[in-house]
């Protein structure tokens, strides 16, 4: 059985990681297109949200696994029926959106779960899908002060990430603290 998890609890969760903070930096043209990469428990979800509704820009939020669709379409079934939101089945290795689609890619404590060598196919289709000029943010998590994953796995895609994006995106700010660092580039 589903329970409800308030949004306010998805808020802490973010603003501990630190996307509460970086979003509305970035994320400011109205009536975007915004792709929030792995969807998961939707804790970041309700932050893009909150923000895109304020831009009235739409989210398409995409994750591999069905059960995480199902379960973020009943918490966040009124923004499906206003269309700010379309829940989407899919692999960010390759997403199925068009070149040049969206305006922003937010991806939000996913990386460190993609296979190393899988990083830079996936950070290549948010390139692909990004209109020119478009924001890529990641936000993941540091390898310092963690023990649910391993800090040497978390380090190498921390690694592979920064070393990526900085080769086929411009960098425009970076940053971290003990729980995540963060990174976000535009597509030129």
């Amino acid at each position: 059985m589903l329970h409800y998890i308030p949004r306010p609890l998805f808020k802490a969760v973010g603003f501990l990681i630190g996307a509460s903070s970086i979003y509305p930096k970035f994320i400011t043209e109205p009536e975007s297109r915004i792709l929030e990469a792995a969807t998961g428990f939707g804790s970041n979800l309700s932050i893009v949200l909150g923000l895109a509704e304020k831009l009235k820009a739409k989210v398409y939020s995409v994750d591999i696994s069905q059960a995480s669709i199902s379960f973020n379409k009943i918490i966040y079934r009124s923004y499906i029926k206003k269309g700010v939101l379309t829940l989407e089945k899919g692999d960010l290795r390759a997403l199925h959106y068009q070149d040049n689609f969206f305006n922003y890619a937010v991806n939000h404590t996913t990386m460190h779960h993609i296979d190393v060598d899988d990083i830079e196919k996936v950070l290549r289709e948010h390139k692909r899908t990004l209109t020119k000029g478009g924001i890529l943010i990641i936000v993941d998590l540091n390898p310092r002060q963690l023990i649910v994953h391993s800090p040497q796995m978390l380090l190498k895609a921390k690694e592979e990430v920064l070393r990526t994006v900085d080769n086929i995106f411009n960098i425009i700010e970076k940053g971290e603290n003990k729980i995540a660092y963060y990174v976000v580039a535009v597509k030129s």
